[in-house]
């Protein structure tokens, strides 16, 4: 098959969209087909067989950068030939659109005050967005958690029959369990954390998005004697000045490390005790199913796609909303508390929930679909 792939960024080590684009690209490269990569912009990608072909960047005034995005690459598209196509970013027609980011119509509800939805950028994308979940302009949608199938079906008239779920996958050569506490303590030794704290993980690039404050705010909440206890490890991002304000408003400097950003996470994953990512919405944070690949048991919001990887009070918890601060410092308390067998048992489970994510089964589903759909398209071409 030649399969053109839509990415408005292509970046191997970028985000965890821009880390699928490349997933797949190679694992479909690596099973015999063609692949047309369409971006507007290419970093770190030395170890692609892939045809990169550049998305120009436009600036027409009036429309989001992801309303020019979709319209500058339907004019790129024009004169290549291929057997399907695969979008990763809001754009239409495609075959398969695959949702990599919030559906804006419920991200609108959550993130911003009602009169937003009047905003010229929002209503392009709100626009685009009931344009591409059309059946007229998508054979295909691929999801990568349950929560993003049940809000399409909610709020767009598309055929739930042509919504797929396709989980993600892990890398297990690069996320996988401690081979014991000795492996812990070491880890914890590189990283300076001393042994007697219980480390609480944070990773994300945008702390705003993923629920920083809400982690400040949840600290606030749990009682002096368990707070003592605690180092929260802050991965990524930096933190901004309303940020830094309610860290000081909270006194919480002396309990809260920041480390900017990362290569070595699995050593992070391994020397926590839970990540806590109370986040605000997402279809799926790839950070939580690395961490379960870890052994790490997470705390989460219901509105990440990725709480579906674990069983509430069984590999993790899971809150209604990153605004359930008591709630979530509840679980804390509680976690922290619990014997050594207990969490391990948390840890255990947490491991079986991520077994199922696997990026071959990933991307023999989409062959698979991929398939389906041309040979429907052959079908129909063929039909009087």
């Amino acid at each position: 098959m030649e399969i053109a792939v839509i990415k408005k960024n292509y970046d191997p080590c970028g985000g965890g969209a821009e880390r699928y684009a490349a997933q797949i690209c190679s694992g479909l490269s690596k099973r015999g087909h063609r692949i047309l990569i369409f971006s507007e912009s290419f970093r770190n990608t030395g170890d692609t067989d892939a045809c990169l072909i550049k998305v120009p960047r436009t600036c027409l005034r009036g429309f989001s950068r992801t309303s020019n995005f979709h319209s500058a690459v339907r004019k790129t598209l024009k004169p290549y030939k291929f057997d399907i196509s695969y979008s990763l970013s809001r754009t239409f027609p495609s075959d398969v659109f695959r949702v990599s980011e919030q559906i804006h119509t419920e991200w609108l509800k959550i993130a911003y005050p009602n009169w937003q939805k009047y905003n010229p950028r929002h209503r392009e994308i709100l626009k685009l967005e009931k344009k591409i979940y059309s059946p007229e302009n998508t054979g295909a949608v691929v999801t990568n958690s349950m929560l993003t199938k049940k809000q399409i079906v909610a709020n767009f008239a598309y055929p739930e029959e042509k919504i797929h779920f396709i989980g993600n996958g892990v890398d297990r050569a690069k996320f996988f369990p401690p081979a014991g506490k000795n492996e812990i303590c070491k880890i914890r030794g590189r990283l300076d954390i001393p042994e007697d704290k219980f480390v609480l993980l944070f990773i994300a690039a945008n702390f705003k998005i993923k629920g920083f404050r809400f982690i400040l705010e949840t600290l606030s909440r749990i009682p002096c004697e368990t707070r003592r206890k605690l180092l929260v490890v802050a991965v990524g991002g930096n933190l901004d000045n309303k940020g830094a304000e309610k860290l000081e408003e909270h006194g919480l400097e002396k309990i809260v490390r920041f480390e900017g950003r990362k290569n070595n996470m699995r050593d992070y994953y391994v020397g926590s005790d839970m990540l806590f990512y109370p986040s605000l919405y997402e279809p799926f944070a790839n950070v939580c199913l690395e961490a379960c690949a870890c052994g790490l048991p997470i705390l989460t919001t219901a509105t990440n796609g990725s709480s579906e990887v674990i069983e509430h009070n069984h590999g993790g918890f899971i809150v209604p909303s990153p605004a359930d601060t008591e709630l979530m410092a509840r679980h804390i308390v509680r976690f922290v508390n619990m014997s050594s067998t207990d969490r391990k048992s948390f840890s255990e489970n947490a491991i079986r929930g991520s077994e199922c994510y696997n990026w071959g089964e990933h991307i023999v589903q989409l062959e698979k679909l991929f398939g389906t759909l041309i040979k429907n398209k052959i079908k129909s071409e063929l039909s009087p």
